[in-house]
């Protein structure tokens, strides 16, 4: 876990860097849903959330998957490929696809979906005990 502001920082640096690198491979997508939310992602996965405790991420505006691909590269649970964004062989689809994606919880897209799914997650797991 990141203890430092300054490393922080310079994770969101590197994570910009690598989501303007994929948007730019593949020709298209949309750099603001992702960069406008680069240190929200920064914040929960290097600061916030404890993945040996269950926390998880649920991406609901799906456009913004370079941004959730560029946190788990620096993560360490995707390798760090930023020419692959949007390729037909590729995990990297456009939108998440949590089939296909590691570290990705659900599959997204359309907006407004994620408060029900992590809502309805949540619910299940505290039924499951």
């Amino acid at each position: 876990m990141v203890e430092q502001y300054g490393e922080l920082e310079e994770l969101a640096r590197r994570i910009r860097i690598r989501i303007l690198e994929m948007i730019h491979s593949a020709g298209s997508g949309h750099p603001g849903g992702s960069l406008s939310s680069v240190e929200i992602l920064v914040t929960l996965y290097f600061k916030v959330m404890d993945e040996s405790k269950g926390d998880r991420f649920i991406l609901s505006k799906g456009h913004a998957a370079p941004l959730l691909y560029a946190v788990l590269m620096e993560k360490g649970v995707l390798p760090p490929e930023t020419d692959s964004l949007r390729k037909l062989s590729s995990p990297l689809k456009g939108h998440p696809d949590a089939l296909r994606t590691p570290g990705v919880e659900v599959s997204s897209g359309s907006l407004g979906n994620g408060l029900s799914v992590a809502a309805g997650l949540a619910s299940a797991l505290r039924l499951d005990g």
